[in-house]
This record gives C-alpha cells, structure tokens and sequence, in this order.
C-alpha cells in the first residue's frame, strides 16, 4: 500500500504545481503570452509544450498494458489564449489516469521520447514531468 500512497503525494503536489502554472497562463495578457523567454521562445509555446508533454505522460499510463509503445497522440496548439486551461485539463487527466488505474510507484507504464522513452515505473514518470513543470514556473 505505500506505493500508491507514493504516488497519491508526487500526483498531488504535480497537481498543485500545475494547477498553479495553469493560473498563471490564464492570467496572463497577450504581450506576456507572447513574450520571448530567456531562449527566445514565447511563454504560450512553452506553456504548450508542458501541456503537451503531461497530455503524452496520461496516455503513456492509461496504455501501459500495451505490447509496444503507444501511438502518441500531439495536443493540438490553439493559440496562446488556451494554454492555461491545456495545462489544467491535462494535468487533472495525468491524475486522474493514474488514480483510475490505481499503479503504485514500481508500475511500469510508457513514457514519451520527451520523457526519455521506452518503459518506466509510474513514479519515475511522474517525477520526471513534475521536474519540467517545475522547470518552467522558474523561467517564466
């Protein structure tokens, strides 16, 4: 039982910090959206990214049972306007995906080639895509 209380508090905390990232987005006025960051790319594609990326973790775990790696899906881009909210739904799915397939932290589920690819326990991935949401509230 102390795997799935594992990954409930990685789960929650990546939870808090993109929820916290998605206010952020959301609250934002155009010219910032648009601004460049310290490597020249503007905020709403960063933000784009990481929803991207925690859209791929979701799917990785909701198809961890699969024989090969799944067909990854991309998050369409929308615009700059609708970052905030890509980065709240699929943040809420990712959780939502691992408390539906109640894995603890040694499950191993498949992770995108963002993510280094290939299979990898559920709390690597987890702890992987909290590092790059992490990431990104420092550069913005």
């Amino acid at each position: 039982m102390q795997d799935l209380a594992d990954v409930a508090s990685v789960s929650a905390r990546l939870e808090a910090v993109l929820s916290r990232l998605a206010g952020r987005f959301r609250s934002m006025p155009e010219s910032k959206l648009l601004g460049r960051t310290g490597d020249g790319r503007p905020r709403a594609v960063l933000g784009h990214e990481l929803a991207g990326l925690v859209a791929l973790a979701a799917q990785g775990v909701e198809e961890r049972n699969g024989g090969s790696a799944p067909e990854w899906r991309m998050l369409p881009f929308d615009g700059p306007f609708v970052v905030g909210d890509q980065i709240g739904v699929t943040g809420h799915d990712l959780v939502a995906a691992c408390a539906r397939a109640g894995v603890g932290a040694q499950v191993e589920v498949w992770a995108p080639g963002e993510l280094g690819g290939g299979r990898v326990s559920v709390d690597e991935l987890l702890g992987r895509v909290l590092g790059a949401a992490e990431g990104l509230g420092r550069v913005l």
